[in-house]
């Protein structure tokens, strides 16, 4: 099993939300092949439900103008250094869409036409789409199988001299032309468009340009798109240059792949934390609330640094009063939901075993059971514990992760952030720290510090 978005402290900005990939063989984190081929990470972006139609035919009125059905769009990214040069929506299959009933959605599945990747290539979105709906009741949805793209692993600069900007001017980059189809200059600044193979647009990763002086000019890509095998590029050129090098950043080492997904999805989807860049961080321009819940004379840590310590020991001890205490004291229903909704969604990892499924499903209802815990979890955080004892079942949910997860990952990782906060930056009583390679916010209550479980 992949449990992705699990971190309450990394990763998520509402813990409300449930997002949980599950693999049973192939899931967010397809095993590379080999060591140098490292696979792209599939994670759900968004969830839409269409129901019947209203008016005329009962198809004049159409929530968000689409058809009845049910699509879950899938966000891609492309391993570090590498590019995604095109998603192909034809070879890509649906082979299970399913609800939490057991009801199956794959009437008319598809991948959605026209999938969308990022200027930088660095990231895809494409959309599964079916006929069915969930089930009155269904809390959850599951789909799988697999994406066919073509990604490439890294770039090389072709640079073309004397490229003067006139409407069918044409250039050689290696045995590729590119036709220049439009020029418009503007006060101080130049539109350009150019026409080239759709192939070939799809593996460019970057384009500049520089005057006769070789000083690069500053621009930027306004659009670009293709029909059939025609493709077209528009460039803002600030500068008034008639002629100009352009230099390609070309694709290179470019492999066709499919990647594999088994993906579980609750009703939430949260707002990722953006990958962590220390020189433009943004801080809490105030202070946190003073919380609803008084800590304990004993709760919280001296210093950032601190606190991190205290969660792995008190994780590694399997303690759950010592690790609440260091979580801010509003949000530990939070903290709690997301290891419950962790222990519920680990059976998943036996689906390929349905006698060790079964066990496990026995196990984790004994659990639930003996914490009185108000189901399902897609109630608010404090009706779910409302007749808990929090420390006990955080204790006993750190005792059954360790136990049950599976070989290679370490429940450790989850929950309790390993390393030394870097990078801290102190505004009043907030505080953002780079912790591997996530933002993780802290609160000072009393002159002690906490962990944020949640965004508010």
């Amino acid at each position: 099993m992949r449990i992705i978005s699990l971190n309450p402290l990394l990763a998520l900005r509402s813990i409300t939300v449930i997002l949980i990939a599950v693999s049973a063989g192939a899931a967010t984190k397809p095993v590379a092949k080999s060591a140098s081929a490292p696979m792209p990470q599939i994670s759900v972006a968004g969830i839409r439900v269409v129901g019947s139609g209203s008016g005329a035919n009962g198809s004049e009125l159409r929530a968000f103008n689409e058809s009845p059905g049910t699509t879950v769009a899938l966000s891609i990214q492309a391993p570090d250094g590498s590019g995604i040069v095109e998603i192909d929506d034809d070879a890509s299959r649906v082979d299970a869409f399913t609800d939490s009933t057991g009801q199956n959605l794959l009437e008319e599945g598809r991948f959605g036409p026209f999938p969308k990747i990022s200027e930088d290539r660095a990231a895809g979105l494409v959309e599964v789409e079916v006929r069915g709906r969930p089930a009155a009741g269904a809390s959850s949805l599951r789909v799988q199988g697999s994406v066919a793209m073509s990604i490439a692993g890294a770039t090389k600069a072709t640079r073309v001299a004397s490229v003067r900007l006139e409407p069918a001017r044409t250039m050689k980059v290696g045995n590729v032309t590119i036709t220049i189809k439009s020029v418009t200059p503007g006060d101080d600044s130049t539109d350009l468009g150019v026409g080239l193979p759709r192939s070939f647009m799809n593996t460019i990763h970057a384009v500049r340009f520089y005057d006769a002086k070789g000083e690069l000019i500053e621009s930027s890509r306004t659009s670009s798109g293709y029909m059939n095998d025609a493709g077209e590029m528009n460039f803002d050129l600030k500068s008034k240059e008639k002629v100009v090098s352009a230099e390609f950043d070309i694709w290179q080492n470019t492999r066709q792949i499919k990647v594999p997904f088994s993906l579980t999805v609750g009703i939430g989807i949260g707002e990722k934390t953006p990958a962590v860049a220390a020189a433009t961080s943004v801080i809490p321009s105030s202070s946190p609330a003073v919380p609803k819940i008084a800590p304990g004379p004993n709760d919280g840590a001296a210093s950032v640094d601190a606190v991190l310590s205290r969660m792995n020991s008190a994780f590694a001890a399997g303690k759950g009063r010592d690790l609440l205490a260091v979580i801010y004291p509003d949000d530990r229903n939070d903290f709690a939901l997301v290891m419950a909704t962790a222990v519920v969604f680990s059976t998943l990892a036996n689906m390929d075993d349905p006698k060790a499924g079964e066990k496990a499903q026995k196990e984790v209802d004994a659990l639930i059971a003996k914490h009185k815990l108000n189901m399902p979890l897609n109630k608010p955080p404090a009706e779910i514990f409302k007749n808990a004892d929090l420390p006990a079942f955080v204790t006993d949910a750190v005792v059954y992760l360790k136990a049950h997860m599976p070989k290679g990952q370490d429940a450790a990782s989850l929950f309790a952030p390993g390393g030394r906060a870097q990078n801290v930056r102190i505004d009043g009583d907030s505080a953002v720290a780079t912790v591997g390679r996530k933002d993780m916010k802290f609160a000072r209550v009393n002159q002690k510090w906490f962990a944020r479980a949640t965004d508010q």
